[in-house]
């Protein structure tokens, strides 16, 4: 009855664990770097490909807690700003480029926060992420897009053969 009691306690914090908010755990062990908002909580930045070249009519989005809270598009010189955000860990996305960055408000910035950011958008390195073009972008993105229900299945792949275990045979005997 123990051992019954042990495996489904770690079921439940395993399931438990899987619902830790996504950005969060995006970057593990990796800092999100520093963004100082302009005055009006303005985010600049430009998006440019591996070479340094400007990329118009890029689009960008900022999520905050997995939900989309801001888009927009990049002009013919690769610049984009983003008006009334408040300070907070944002994953900003455009294409073949994804990052997790903390905006600060123009008053509270620490002295190494940027004042604007750069996004590299790189294919490459995107693919190696199941980013645009990736065999498994559509699930990638579902999964992205529904971790409770992503969670719930996982949950449920781990508690059913647990539940399901004969643990009542008692153990062989040397």
């Amino acid at each position: 009855m123990k051992s019954m009691n042990l495996k489904m306690t770690a079921a439940v914090l395993s399931c438990l664990g899987m619902l830790v908010s996504p950005v969060a755990a995006a970057t593990p062990g990796i800092a999100p770097r520093d963004i100082a908002l302009h005055q009006g909580g303005v985010l600049v930045g430009q998006i440019v490909d591996a070479k340094g070249v400007s990329i118009a009519k890029a689009q960008v989005s900022l999520f905050s807690a997995g939900k989309e809270v801001a888009r927009t598009q990049s002009d013919s010189t690769g610049k984009f700003a983003v008006k009334g955000l408040k300070g907070g860990v944002y994953q900003v996305a455009s294409e073949n480029n994804q990052g997790v960055y903390r905006l600060w408000s123009a008053q509270t910035a620490p002295p190494s926060a940027q004042r604007g950011m750069m996004l590299v958008s790189d294919a490459d390195i995107a693919l190696g992420q199941g980013g645009q073009g990736g065999p498994f972008r559509g699930a990638a993105n579902w999964v992205s897009q529904h971790p409770i229900i992503t969670a719930a299945a996982i949950a449920g792949a781990i508690a059913i053969p647990i539940a399901l275990d004969d643990d009542d045979d008692p153990p062989a005997s040397p």
